[in-house]
């Protein structure tokens, strides 16, 4: 196999075939041959992606995953919509192709987050649709000292809002109702269920379901003691998505960011001038319950965008990654654009 980066100081490790045979069968028994390598390299750059193998289908891509990691899951706590392939396929996110999705170490606002993801790309869009990645090792290193001691006191605070089963209205920024994501009805289930990710529950008066999760902000990684930002700040907050998609209009450049960049602006503006905090869809404060002041936001994501990765996706293209220590996300696109994704415990 040959390998190479697109930058050596940032992931992914590409691995490609050297000879002209590129088949599935050869690949995976590359990597059962080269395990520990895998596994090692994994570690340490915090991404391999397979570039140019015959993948056509989301059996393969379980099949390739399952060589890197026999341990896939298909329990889901997170708050994008997916739909489910194979039995440990899913779609990567069924939001809309101009919604932003911003960096994020998988579930990290829960403490079973897993430990590895792959994403698969069945069809590549015509225009956007990356997947970046970040090193969030390097994003704890980046942040400054007033940020990143404040959060290292205080840790962070998420919050969700789920909307009951029976509420008929609709909003761009509502999260699915609390029946989809734990596909019952059951109070006394979705109990248990929190316990056991340690999610604390406030069942309000309209039968809506506030979520929190109190959090450090940062994890040291399991294999290599490094410390890492592992949180949704730059995710949940409710200035988050704004100074994100200001991000992607500097890169894309296209009248649609600067449509919808504007928009957020307004509508940034407006959630916070009539909505409490703890009802925003998705917010994050300190632990001590204290505001993080946008500033701190936005250090945040200028230190992440620092060090994003971002590839173009082509057919076939699977991306192992070490959710410990490496974000993702996706950028806005234009026309058709699938991948999937699977997960470890």
């Amino acid at each position: 196999m040959k390998t190479s980066f697109l930058d050596k100081n940032k992931p992914p490790l590409i691995i490609e075939p050297s000879s002209g045979d590129n088949s599935k069968a050869t690949l995976i028994n590359w990597i059962n041959e080269n395990h520990q390598q895998v596994e090692d390299d994994l570690t340490k750059h915090g991404a391999i992606l397979f570039k140019h193998f015959d993948i056509q289908s989301p059996q393969d891509f379980e099949a390739v995953a399952k060589a890197v990691d026999s341990d896939l899951k298909n329990d889901y706590m997170g708050t994008s919509p997916r739909d489910k392939k194979t039995d440990f396929v899913f779609s990567a996110s069924e939001l809309p192709a101009h919604y932003p999705i911003m960096q994020h170490c998988e579930m990290s606002f829960l403490p079973s987050a897993p430990r590895r993801l792959f994403f698969y790309c069945h069809t590549a869009p015509e225009y956007g649709g990356e997947t970046p990645i970040c090193d969030f090792r390097k994003v704890y290193l980046g942040l400054n000292d007033e940020v990143r001691t404040a959060f290292e006191n205080k840790g962070v605070k998420h919050i969700r809002n789920y909307s009951s089963p029976n509420d008929k209205s609709k909003s761009a920024f509502q999260l699915k109702k609390w029946d989809e994501l734990f596909h019952t009805k059951d109070k006394a289930v979705i109990a248990e269920k929190a316990k056991l990710h340690d999610i604390q529950l406030e069942w309000k008066e309209n039968d809506g379901l506030r979520m929190i999760n109190k959090s450090d902000a940062f994890k040291i990684h399991p294999k290599t003691g490094e410390m890492v930002w592992f949180n949704h700040t730059q995710v949940f907050h409710v200035d988050a998505a704004a100074i994100e998609y200001e991000k992607i209009h500097q890169r894309q450049k296209r009248w649609e960011t600067f449509k919808y960049s504007a928009l957020l602006e307004v509508l940034t503006w407006w959630k916070k001038k009539t909505k409490n905090p703890f009802d925003q869809s998705m917010h994050v404060t300190f632990g001590d319950d204290t505001e993080i002041p946008e500033d701190y936001v936005e250090h945040v994501i200028d230190v992440i965008w620092d060090n994003l990765s971002i590839y173009a996706w082509e057919k076939g293209d699977i991306i192992c990654i070490d959710n410990f220590s490496t974000s993702h996300g996706r950028l806005p696109y234009t026309g058709d654009r699938e991948v999937m994704v699977s997960w470890t415990s």
